[in-house]
């Protein structure tokens, strides 16, 4: 297995969490697994850098301002953290669970990573930060309530937590240790006594009890250190290792010593408390007998701890486990500790609990043992075989048993279809007045993926529009290949004033006969003629891109396929006024179509400045579209062109024939279907082959072997199996999100009758990222289309350009058009991105478009 790790503290700082998840990545790497471990930086460190990812196996956040809070630097989940965690997962990939460790901005990160991408979560309890907050904080409650409310806007906090004893601040700080772990499919905690505080604050996610491990290495080069036992007239050594900060409560210890004249106390660790430690020494004449190491290796800390008479371990009402526990257990060291709960970690008969907290009880079983030697030589003797129990390679074995529990795929059957209305589930989130709108807009791959747990059918509302989306192949083809009959009202009267005639938005009969009228454009024997076009329009872009120079590609996509559509529609030497109207204006009607359709009808209606350009920019591009017709039907002349076939074709079957308007209409949603749509994936499979450099290398090669520094020509399409492939896997990963028509009359699906009215929809990304019909749906993998790998797809379960009568005609034309793009930039140019922007999908379309690929490009 290939695990994400996530924790909140750089393993290089001093900490039982980071000391546990250490040794647990080394426990899961010697048994085989791969780990890439995702932390907080080093307080200071510089910002990331994203070179060289698939080698990075520990790969540290950017911090938030500079902010360290006791030491540790802050992290704050952010777009540009996400972007980084997405190009590690795409270079060192797949990865198949997510495991988190903490409660903060990485932890949390880690969680978003995971239900983005759809993989398993895992997260393991390790901290009380109710106690942390409540020793550290000079204002407990207010810090408490302000980290509630900052880690609620990344985490849902939707649990019912039992009243207990206990302060207002640990009440709240509750509620992000039992928020974080309610996220997760199954929860870990190190102790029993922890697991059962989890459960009492209302945890409800499957449970299990691991215990954290030693590193087998670090015990097995201290067995066979040499202890030498105490005299009786010998001080007892004591030794304490941990963070120098109060909740560890060291000046408790150091009091305690100081109260013991014949006890020595050795300290390792550091922290906020290291001055008061030292002035304590001072103030108190303890030198002779109180050192502070400072911050040591946890091999020199264990080598100190073999040779020493007994662990002092003051911290109460803190610990979950404790690992110094567990590393004095490994070396066979003696314990003294506070806190009852802690027992569960220490072995029968081999500790020692004081009658309290205070450095008075402490002290008093100090003197007992001081005058006790027998009592040490006891206690050790309990501890003889104990060290291999706690070693990390007997532990490992409990967590991969989690591990496969999260990653099995559910024993029971799917979720039967709803039998009525009020059993189908409604997606969470909606507003009112608008609905799920916001949802969608704000974040639409995060919305949809979010559904299909839900159940086969969901209901989503747009303002007050009732929709039902399809969730499974099987019913989105049942529905496409149907008898139901379906309109695009909703979407006829958002675009009314451009191309409110066209295919896409016609119902029924007038559907069947347009399609039929424009499907002769599309024919093999003119897509062969369309083909030669756009490659030598891609070749004469791609030799005119700027060397050496940062460049826009999405810029350069959407001018691109804007020529290549427009010279295919129009080739006559007259309409390059046409053209140039459609670079005007196509791309920022684009950009409201999906805002458009989104909104309800009287929420657009308030827009009244974008509606008043959105009618001035459609009246002329209609105008200058008409006038190219008519001097095209002036003319009477087959320009080899869509133009030229619309215009000629006669219906064999009724003798109907396309007006101008029916053919302005057409033109136009070709424009608006194919630029936006091409562009955002020509885009999307840059993106990707720029972060997968083993990808890159080997299309880079076959291009080499192909096509070398001749022009790219549709011949060579045939010889590019691997381009394919990896437009094949673009097609799946950038799929359009969502698709939807109106019921004309009531709807049946599996026996579920929807009502007239109602949107029914579907989301090829959703479909296309499910697990359920694609393995790794999340990892970008051009080999699952190799033939080699053909019986893993699930052919029924592709449906980015649709299903049955609404199935987009020009799907031919759009992956080559692609490919052929993709060949004449890739054969000439190697794009390197800028490091420093984080490419976002924006909801500028059907199909998502990337942000911006900001590149240099160098020369092949």
């Amino acid at each position: 297995m290939h695990i994400a790790m996530f924790m909140d503290y750089h393993p290089d700082t001093l900490g039982g969490v980071q000391t546990a998840v250490a040794s647990l990545c080394r426990g899961l790497e010697g048994a085989g697994h791969r780990v890439t471990l995702f932390v907080a930086p080093m307080p200071g460190a510089d910002a990331p850098v994203r070179d060289d990812l698939a080698a990075r196996a520990i790969v540290a956040l950017r911090p938030f301002a500079g902010i360290v809070v006791n030491g540790f630097a802050m992290v704050v989940p952010t777009a540009r953290d996400n972007a980084l965690i997405d190009a590690v997962f795409a270079a060192r990939g797949p990865v198949d669970l997510v495991h988190t460790h903490t409660t903060y901005g990485v932890a949390i990160a880690g969680m978003k990573a995971a239900r983005r991408h759809r993989i398993p979560l895992v997260h393991t309890a390790q901290s009380r930060d109710d106690s942390f907050i409540e020793h550290t904080s000079p204002v407990p409650y207010a810090s408490a309530l302000v980290l509630r409310t900052l880690h609620g806007r990344f985490v849902p906090h939707a649990l019912h937590m039992p009243h207990r004893a206990e302060s207002r601040a640990a009440r709240h700080a509750w509620w992000t240790i039992v928020g974080q772990a309610q996220a997760a499919d199954r929860v870990i905690a190190p102790t029993r006594h922890f697991a059962a505080e989890l459960l009492a604050h209302g945890l409800t996610k499957p449970l299990d009890v691991v215990s954290n491990g030693v590193d087998d290495e670090l015990v097995e080069s201290n067995s066979a250190a040499a202890y030498s036992e105490r005299g009786e007239h010998d001080p007892l050594r004591l030794v304490w290792c941990g963070r120098l900060s109060r909740e560890k409560r060291l000046l408790e210890a150091m009091e305690a010593v100081r109260r013991v004249p014949r006890c020595t106390l050795d300290i390792y660790g550091d922290g906020d408390l290291c001055a008061d430690a030292a002035a304590l020494i001072a103030e108190n004449g303890l030198a002779d007998r109180i050192t502070l190491h400072g911050s040591v290796t946890r091999r020199e800390w264990l080598a100190a701890a073999a040779t020493a008479d007994a662990l002092l371990f003051t911290s109460y009402g803190f610990d979950t486990q404790g690992m110094v526990l567990l590393e004095a257990v490994a070396v066979g060291l003696p314990i003294v500790h506070c806190d009852p709960v802690l027992r569960e970690s220490v072995p029968e008969g081999a500790g020692r609990l004081t009658d309290g907290p205070s450095a008075v009880s402490i002290s008093e079983t100090l003197a007992e043992l001081v005058a006790e030697p027998a009592a040490l030589t006891k206690m050790r003797a309990a501890l003889d075989g104990c060290g291999d129990t706690v070693r990390q390679s007997r532990q490992v074995a409990a967590v991969l048993d989690v591990y496969r529990e999260a990653t099995a795929p559910p024993a029971a059957d799917p979720p039967a279809v709803p039998r009525t209305l009020e059993e189908v589930p409604t997606a969470p989130g909606a507003l009112p007045l608008v609905g799920h709108s916001l949802r969608a807009l704000r974040d639409a791959p995060a919305f949809v993926t979010s559904l299909s747990e839900l159940g086969p059918i969901v209901r989503i509302y747009f303002g007050r529009k009732t929709g039902y989306l399809l969730t499974t192949p099987d019913l989105v083809r049942e529905i496409g290949l149907g008898d139901a009959e379906f309109n695009r009202d909703d979407l006829r009267e958002a675009i009314e004033d451009v191309a409110g005639g066209s295919v896409n938005v016609l119902r029924g009969a007038e559907h069947k006969l347009r399609r039929r009228m424009i499907a002769p454009a599309l024919r093999q024997s003119r897509l062969s003629e369309y083909t030669a076009a756009a490659a030598d329009i891609a070749e004469t872009w791609s030799a005119g891109l700027p060397g050496d120079t940062r460049v826009n590609l999405m810029d350069e996509a959407h001018g691109l396929i804007l020529d290549t559509v427009s010279s295919t529609l129009f080739t006559a030497d007259f309409s390059a006024e046409a053209r140039r109207a459609i670079r005007d204006n196509v791309p920022w009607l684009l950009g409201q179509v999906i805002l458009r359709t989104a909104l309800p009808p009287q929420l657009r209606r308030l827009r009244v400045i974008a509606n008043l350009r959105w009618r001035r920019k459609a009246r002329h591009l209609r105008g200058v579209i008409g006038e190219v017709i008519a001097e095209y039907r002036r003319r009477d002349e087959d320009f080899n062109d869509v133009v030229s076939a619309l215009i000629r074709h006669t219906d064999p079957e009724t003798g109907a024939r396309l007006s101008d308007e029916h053919i302005i209409d057409e033109a136009i949603l070709m424009l608006a279907g194919g630029v936006g749509s091409m562009a955002s994936l020509a885009g999307w499979l840059w993106h990707e082959v720029m972060l997968r450099p083993a990808v890159a290398e080997r299309l880079y090669a076959e291009l080499d072997a192909v096509v070398g520094s001749d022009p790219v020509r549709p011949a060579h399409l045939t010889a590019l199996p691997y381009l394919k492939q990896v437009v094949a896997e673009t097609l799946r990963f950038w799929g359009p999100w969502i698709s939807a028509s109106n019921a004309d009359g009531e709807v049946t699906i599996d026996g579920l009758t929807i009502p007239p009215g109602s949107a029914v929809m579907f989301s090829p990304y959703m479909v296309q990222h499910d697990r359920r019909y694609f393995a790794h749906p999340d990892v970008f993998d051009p080999d699952r289309w190799s033939p080699q790998r053909a019986g893993e797809i699930d052919k029924k379960a592709s449906l980015s350009f649709g299903v049955g009568r609404r199935r987009c005609l020009g799907d031919h034309f759009a992956t080559l058009e692609i490919a052929l793009a993709s060949a004449a930039l890739l054969a000439r140019w190697r794009p390197t991105p800028d490091p420093d922007y984080v490419v976002r999908a924006s909801n500028r379309d059907f199909v998502l478009s990337p942000s911006g690929l900001p590149v240099t490009l160098r020369p092949r």
